[in-house]
């Protein structure tokens, strides 16, 4: 008979693939103890990059040594499209959180990632680099322009991405009730890491664009408006639109704005946060408006921009000639 425990565990965490029953048992037990789906679903495949990788080579998870976790990473640092240092880093720690539950639980006496060699991570920088403000006004006439049923749904996720910054996997689990009033503002409440919930203010452009989108929906739907219910951005079927719909969505608004450069959910995300710092908004009003628990992650989306705009290459281009 199947206990309390695994039916909570096989109830919360899905769809990781036919392994042998310790590791598969491990694996699940290991991500159900993390609270935020998002965060199981990009550790579990983490975790499978690194079983694929075993298998590859013919090697038993269980039986690996800090060689191998070397390895792994070398293997991830040379291909085709190398792993970014802050990606690369975020996998082997991953990885080296599932030795290090094997090890707490007895499986294993040592954890053989403990000291796999990490890339160093600029504190201040990162890969991802927002729009300027021309270029971000080209997304949203572009998103605006979109054809289609779902035109008024693309409109209203670019809006919102752009004017709030939230991160992709809040706007996407955002729905319909998290909608409000408050002090005469029209506000989305977002639910953040950790189960933190902060309520942000819509800008009247963004309100009306999902308004028309809710309206598009209800229409389609053969109802009113205020009968609407679940999540605030929905494919046709009803289900709430993904991580792949939504950077297919963006891409797809990118391309149509004539963008040349590689443009994702959290480059709009960026972009929230450098057209607000130009504009004059202080790092602690960016701290909440992002969410971030620490200032610190803040002044990460500053400095990158702060490193293109003020390189002293110009300063020395301008006086060679």
């Amino acid at each position: 008979m199947t206990t309390v425990p695994e039916r909570i565990i096989e109830g919360t965490v899905a769809g990781l693939g036919d392994l042998p029953p310790l590791l598969d048992r491990l694996k699940k037990a290991w991500l159900v103890s993390f609270t935020s789906p998002h965060t199981r679903a990009a550790y579990g495949t983490d975790l499978d990059q690194w079983f694929a990788f075993c298998a590859d080579h013919e090697l038993n998870p269980l039986q690996a040594v800090r060689v191998h976790g070397d390895a792994f990473a070398r293997w991830l640092d040379a291909g085709p499209a190398p792993t970014a240092p802050r990606t690369l880093a975020r996998k082997l720690s991953a990885i080296s959180s599932w030795y290090g539950y094997a090890t707490e639980e007895g499986v294993l006496a040592t954890n053989p990632f403990a000291k796999v060699r990490r890339p160093k991570v600029e504190r201040f920088q990162s890969e991802t680099v927002g729009l300027t403000e021309d270029e971000a006004r080209d997304m949203v006439a572009a998103a605006d322009a979109a054809p289609g049923l779902t035109g008024a749904r693309t409109a209203a996720f670019i809006r919102l991405m752009i004017e709030l910054g939230p991160r992709v996997s809040e706007a996407l689990a955002a729905t319909i009730a998290d909608l409000g009033h408050q002090r005469g503002h029209r506000t989305l409440r977002i639910v953040g890491k950790g189960q933190k919930t902060r309520v942000r203010n819509l800008p009247p452009a963004t309100a009306a664009s999902i308004d028309a989108y809710l309206e598009s929906r209800a229409s389609a739907a053969g109802i009113p408006v205020a009968e609407l219910t679940g999540p605030l951005f929905a494919t046709a079927s009803g289900r709430p639109l993904d991580r792949t719909d939504a950077y297919r969505l963006v891409i797809r608004v990118a391309k149509a704005a004539g963008l040349a450069a590689k443009v994702t959910p959290h480059s709009l995300r960026h972009t929230f946060a450098t057209v607000a710092s130009d504009r004059g908004a202080s790092v602690k009003q960016l701290q909440h408006a992002l969410g971030h628990a620490s200032s610190s992650t803040t002044d990460i989306y500053i400095h990158t921009r702060d490193q293109l705009e003020r390189d002293p290459s110009q300063v020395v281009a301008a006086v060679i000639g």
